[in-house]
C-alpha cells in the first residue's frame, strides 16, 4: 500500500456547513408566513412591502371607480390618434426634406434670414417636444392601464378587471414605492428606524378609515396597487389555496430570506409589560400632554432596545429618555418635558428605567 506523504492526513475532512441558519425570532409584530400567506407570498418579488387587505365597499361603487380611468384613457388614445392625423404630413415633410426633396418645410440658408432660422429651430423643438410628452409620457397611461409594466409584471388594470370582475370582496394588494427600497432586502437586518418606518407606513395605509374607500382609491405617494399580485390573490382563493381570512388585513416582508406577515388591526401580545399599571400610567401622562401616539413609537424603540446585548445600562436609559423628549417636542413643539417628568416622578418611572 502506498504510503501517505509527509505533511497530509490520509483521511479527508468533512467541509463544514456553510449554510446560514434559518432566523427563527422576528422583530415584533411580525410572524412567518405559513399556509396560503406562505403559497401567496411565493409569487412575490422580495424587493418590496405589501400590505393586503378587502375592499368590502358596494359593486356599483367599484363599477363607478373603474369607469373613471375608461373614459380617461379612451379620451387620451383619441387625442393621440388625432395628433397622429395631423402630426404625420409635417413629419412626412421633414424626413423628405433630409433628402433635399423640396417641400413647405424646407428652409433655404442662402435666403432665410438668422430670425427666420432660430424662430424655425424653436417652432421644431417644441413640436418634438410636445410630441414626446403626448406619446411618451401622457401615452404610457393607457399603455400600462392596457399591458401593465415591468414592476407590476405586465399586468394591469384591464388585465386584473377582466380577469376578476366586480365582486363584492376583492383582494387589494399594494406594494410600497421607493421609500421601501431600502428595507426590503431580504438580507438586512433592520434597523430601529426600519422598524418605526415600516409601522408608521403601514398603520397610516391600513386605518379602517382610509380602506373603507374603493381599492383605486388608495393610490398615494407611499403605496402603489400591484395588480399581479390581485390577480394571483384571486387566483389562489378560487383554487383553495389560501382564503381570504389569511390574506385580510395582512403585511407581508422579505426579511433575511425569509417571509413574514404583520397581522396589522390583531393586538400584539403585551409580553412587554404594556398591561403593567405603571405602563398605563405613563401613557395617560402622555395623553395628557397630547402626545399618546409618542407612547407607541417609545414602546417599539424599548422593546428593540430590550432585544439588543446590553453594554452600558445608564447609556441606553440617557439614549431612550433623549428620543422621548425629542418625540413630544416633534409633537408637541411647546411641550416642557421637565414637568413631564416631574409628573410622571420622575425618569425612573418612564418604562425600561427600572432597576
Amino acid at each position: 500500500m502506498a504510503r501517505a506523504r509527509k505533511g497530509f492526513k490520509s483521511t479527508s475532512t468533512p467541509k463544514p456547513n456553510t449554510t446560514p441558519a434559518k432566523v427563527t425570532k422576528f422583530p415584533t409584530p411580525w410572524e412567518a408566513v405559513s399556509g396560503g400567506l406562505e403559497a401567496f407570498t411565493s409569487t412575490l418579488p422580495s424587493d418590496h412591502i405589501y400590505i393586503v387587505h378587502v375592499d368590502k365597499t358596494p359593486v356599483a361603487a367599484k363599477k363607478q371607480a373603474f369607469l373613471v380611468p375608461i373614459v380617461l384613457n379612451t379620451v387620451i388614445v383619441l387625442g393621440m390618434i388625432a395628433r397622429i392625423y395631423y402630426a404625420a404630413p409635417i413629419y412626412l415633410s421633414l424626413i423628405i426634406d433630409v433628402f433635399n426633396i423640396d417641400t413647405s418645410y424646407a428652409i433655404d440658408p442662402s435666403i432665410a434670414t438668422k430670425k427666420d432660422t432660430v424662430s424655425t429651430v424653436f417652432a421644431r423643438t417644441f413640436l418634438f417636444a410636445s410630441d414626446y410628452a403626448i406619446f411618451w409620457l401622457i401615452g404610457s397611461w393607457p399603455r400600462e392601464f392596457v399591458a401593465g409594466s415591468a414592476i407590476n409584471r405586465f399586468v394591469g388594470h384591464l388585465g386584473w378587471r377582466m380577469s376578476v370582475g366586480l365582486q363584492k370582496e376583492e383582494i387589494i394588494v399594494r406594494r410600497g414605492r421607493k421609500w421601501d427600497s431600502s428595507i426590503a432586502q431580504p438580507e438586512k437586518d433592520w434597523s430601529v428606524e426600519d422598524e418605526l418606518t415600516m409601522k408608521v407606513k403601514v398603520e397610516a395605509a391600513m386605518s379602517r378609515s382610509y380602506t373603507s374607500k374603493t381599492g383605486l382609491s388608495l393610490l398615494d405617494r407611499d403605496w402603489d396597487l400591484d395588480y399581479k399580485g390581485m390577480t394571483d390573490a384571486h387566483r389562489f382563493i378560487e383554487d383553495g389555496r389560501a382564503t381570504i381570512e389569511e390574506l385580510e388585513d395582512c403585511a407581508l416582508v422579505s426579511y433575511q430570506d425569509q417571509w413574514l406577515f404583520w397581522r396589522v388591526h390583531e393586538k400584539v401580545s403585551e409580553a412587554n409589560g404594556a398591561s403593567d399599571p405603571k405602563v398605563q400610567d405613563f401613557k395617560q401622562k402622555l395623553a395628557d400632554y397630547g402626545c399618546e401616539s409618542v407612547f407607541y413609537r417609545y414602546m417599539e424603540l424599548l422593546q428593540y432596545e430590550t432585544n439588543q446585548p446590553v453594554a452600558d445600562l445608564d447609556e441606553v436609559r440617557s439614549r431612550l429618555e433623549k428620543e422621548l423628549k425629542r418625540s413630544m417636542k416633534a409633537k408637541k413643539p411647546d411641550v416642557d418635558f421637565d414637568q413631564f417628568l416631574k409628573d410622571i416622578g420622575g425618569p425612573e418611572s418612564i418604562p425600561g428605567f427600572e432597576d
